[in-house]
C-alpha cells in the first residue's frame, strides 16, 4: 500500500519530508516527490503548492507516476462556521469547489461533463483521520506546541470536527465573500485552496482521499492574526502530529 502525502505550503509539509527515510527522489513540473518511509509505511510526499491547479497536477503526479493507493491532504484553512476557532481541526467528509460555477450549462458547483461536485472522502480514512486528531488534541498538544504559543494563539480547548470542506481560488479574507460561501455551502465548515480540486482528481482516478486541515483564523475581515508565526509555531507540528498517527494506523 503507497500513500501519498502532500501539503500546499512549505512550512506544511517540511517536517513530514525530514521524517522520511527517502528511497528516491523525482522532479515533474517543477515538484519534488520523496518516496520512501514514514512511521514504517511506504508514502510519497510533495509540496504540491498553494492553489486548485497546483495541488491536482500534483495529485496527478502522484497517481499516474507513483501508482499510489490512497491520498492525504493536509495544511491549515479558515473558519467558515462560526463555532470554529484558531487550532481546531477539521476532517472533511467531503469536498467541494465553491467557486466552480458553470451556470446555465451546468448545476452549480458541479465539475463540467463530470455530474458530480461534491466529492467523498473515503471512510475508513476519515475514521483513522478522526482518531487520530483526537489522540494528538489529548495526549500530543502539549508536546508539540509551548505553553507561550498556546496562549498567543488561544489554543485553550481546541476541538474536532467532521464535515464538508469548501476550496477555490481565492483568499477569503472579506464578510462579503464569507456570507456568499455560507448562503451557498451552509453546511461547509471550512476553506482552503486545493481540498475539492484534490477530491475531483481522486474521484476520476477512483483514489481514495481524505483532507485534514487545522484552522488558522476566521475567514473574514476579523482574521488578523500573525498567520506567519503561527504556521511556523503552531501548524506545522498539528500537520506533523496529527499525520503521522494516520499513517501508522494505514494498512
Amino acid at each position: 500500500m503507497l500513500t501519498g502525502i502532500l501539503a500546499p505550503m512549505p512550512e506544511e509539509i517540511d517536517l513530514i519530508i525530514q521524517a522520511v527515510t527517502v528511497e528516491s527522489e523525482y522532479e515533474s513540473g517543477g515538484r519534488k516527490f520523496y518516496k520512501g518511509k514514514f512511521q514504517g509505511k511506504d508514502c510519497v510526499v510533495a509540496l504540491s503548492r498553494i492553489g486548485k491547479v497546483a495541488s491536482s497536477v500534483t495529485a496527478a503526479v502522484m497517481i499516474e507516476k507513483f501508482g499510489i493507493n490512497q491520498l492525504i491532504v493536509c495544511g491549515v484553512a479558515g473558519g467558515i462556521a462560526p463555532h470554529l476557532k484558531t487550532g481546531d481541526i477539521v476532517v472533511a467528509d467531503e469536498c467541494v469547489q465553491h467557486d466552480l460555477d458553470a451556470r446555465p450549462l451546468f448545476p452549480q458547483f458541479e465539475a463540467p461533463l463530470l455530474g458530480k461536485g461534491f466529492f467523498p472522502c473515503d471512510t475508513s480514512l476519515v475514521e483513522k483521520a478522526m482518531q487520530s486528531s483526537r489522540e494528538f488534541l489529548r495526549t500530543d498538544l502539549h508536546k508539540f506546541i509551548s505553553a507561550e504559543d498556546r496562549h498567543a494563539f488561544s489554543l485553550h480547548e481546541p476541538v474536532l470536527y467532521q464535515g464538508q470542506l469548501c476550496c477555490g481560488d481565492q483568499f477569503i479574507g472579506s464578510q462579503a465573500q464569507l456570507d456568499k460561501i455560507r448562503t451557498d455551502l451552509p453546511k461547509t465548515l471550512c476553506v482552503e485552496m486545493e481540498g475539492g480540486a484534490v477530491g475531483q482528481i481522486c474521484h476520476e482516478y477512483k483514489i481514495p482521499y481524505v483532507v485534514v486541515r487545522t484552522i488558522s483564523d476566521s475567514a473574514d475581515d476579523s482574521a488578523h492574526i500573525d498567520f506567519g508565526k503561527y504556521i511556523e509555531n503552531v501548524a506545522k507540528y498539528y500537520t506533523l502530529g496529527v499525520i503521522s498517527k494516520i499513517v501508522e494506523k494505514l494498512d
